[in-house]
């Protein structure tokens, strides 16, 4: 697949396909390694939401000081760290040492983050209906992150402005790199904080 050029008409790659296509090793990289038997495991739950702070949390941070309202406008209203807090707490569990994530303005690098995190929706629905069968009632009641934005189209919505973003279709590669650096936090060893 080209990386040099994305457009949504037809017979060209959009941007979601072309992140979706370059990614997909990745995706199923991270796919693995966060599921698990949550409806048996409280351990197992716990294990997912620690793994999920220490990338979420500093992604967020960097997203915002990288300035994403700009990019996303309601991005106060698709913010998920305090409600993985809030499981966490739930839950007894201390919020872990988080990952070191770097701070970028690049709108393209933006972008590429912001499609793994908000990627993670999808995965998020799934997953929700498994804790939701916990014997664990702490389990059941801990499902604010995976919950989140269950009634919005947040999914929708940023694939539009995905799709619009004129610094995305001018540099594929720089878009690629922030999905790439998004995917890599949360396959990280843990070991490596």
């Amino acid at each position: 697949m080209r990386l040099d050029t994305i457009s949504a008409a037809p017979g060209r790659s959009s941007a979601r396909q072309m992140l979706r296509s370059a990614t997909a090793t990745l995706h199923a990289e991270v796919d693995a390694r966060f599921t698990g038997p949550f409806a048996t495991d409280r351990s197992a739950y716990e294990a997912f939401l620690v793994a999920l702070s220490r990338a979420v949390l500093p992604l967020e941070r960097a997203l915002e000081r990288g300035g994403v309202e700009r990019l996303l406008p309601d991005w106060t209203e698709r913010r998920r760290a305090d409600a993985l807090r809030q499981d966490l707490c739930i839950l007894g569990v201390a919020v872990p040492p988080v990952l070191d994530v770097s701070v970028t303005t690049d709108e393209a690098r933006l972008f590429g983050r912001l499609y793994v995190l908000e990627g993670s929706r999808l995965g998020g629905k799934l997953l929700v209906r498994r804790a939701a069968e916990s014997d664990d009632p702490q389990v059941r009641a801990a499902t604010h992150y995976l919950g989140h934005g269950a009634e919005s189209d947040f999914w929708r919505g940023f694939l539009q402005r995905l799709e619009s973003s004129a610094a995305v279709k001018g540099s594929p590669q720089r878009t690629l790199l922030g999905a790439r650096e998004a995917f890599g936090l949360f396959v990280r060893d843990p070991a490596h904080v």
